[in-house]
């Protein structure tokens, strides 16, 4: 069955996400900030890429299942993506395969993408176009998927090797930063990949760590009481606003007196 990738959302994202570490890892500013912007145009939250990709996700991301909750998971998937605008689906699509085209070149579809597989039989499930029987067969593979456990399949998001590499420099040029301080900044650089979840639940759980240890250390350093009331203050004010690279040096600061604590 002839079948178009580039009309797969969730091969798009995948593809872009793939381009932003390629462009992270040779330092390549301008095509990071390209690519993390066209995700930003076309993924937003609630936006109807982001909808469709959430689809594809709930049937990639479900494994150690029973049959019949892969069942419901791939029933509720096909709902949501037949719920959608196909004109406004195709639309946007459109406007991501012309600015990649334009912006980063075609051969950035050409990536080595490991779950492209997947993305693939995800993809011809929800086309109205694929025949019955192959639905059905499309269907049994999907649920086995599904039903095997996690730690027995190989796919994965995002190449291993290229992920590898950036992790082993990023962590050789911050080598003398705190384990915590990496650790943020990590999150921070691929927050994106989660429209900023992840570094919004660390940064919180970091913030009340840092409140509870400077609470606990108040009168052990009285000298340092007027600091200490205004990291205080500076920590609490955080949780009113976006975060941002001066809020994130600020936190990262705090990290180190913390540290000396």
């Amino acid at each position: 069955m002839k079948y178009n990738k580039k009309r797969n959302t969730a091969f798009l994202y995948e593809t872009l996400i793939l381009e932003m570490t390629k462009a992270l890892l040779s330092k390549d500013k301008e095509r990071k900030e390209i690519a993390l912007d066209i995700i930003k145009e076309n993924f937003y939250q609630n936006s109807i890429l982001h909808e469709e990709l959430d689809a594809y996700r709930s049937i990639m991301e479900t494994k150690g299942v029973s049959t019949e909750w892969a069942n419901s998971i791939l029933r509720e998937a096909q709902r949501t993506y037949l719920s959608l605008h196909p004109e406004q689906v195709f639309q946007t699509q459109t406007n991501v395969i012309n600015r990649v085209n334009k912006e980063l070149g075609k051969d950035t579809f050409n990536n080595f993408t490991p779950n492209y597989k997947s993305l693939a039989t995800i993809g011809q499930l929800f086309s109205v176009k694929t025949p019955v029987k192959r639905r059905v067969i499309l269907e049994n593979n999907l649920i086995s998927e599904m039903v095997a456990e996690e730690n027995n399949m190989t796919v994965e998001p995002v190449d291993n090797l290229v992920l590898n590499i950036f992790i082993k420099n990023f962590n050789e040029k911050y080598d003398s930063l705190l384990e915590e301080q990496r650790d943020l900044l990590f999150k921070y650089i691929f927050s994106f990949s989660d429209d900023g979840m992840g570094l919004k639940i660390a940064l919180n759980e970091e913030i009340f760590r840092m409140k509870e240890l400077i609470k606990h250390n108040k009168s052990s350093f009285p000298e340092l009481s007027e600091r200490v009331n205004s990291l205080h203050e500076m920590l609490e004010s955080f949780s009113k606003k976006p975060i941002d690279d001066k809020m994130l040096f600020k936190v990262m600061k705090t990290q180190e007196f913390c540290k000396e604590l």
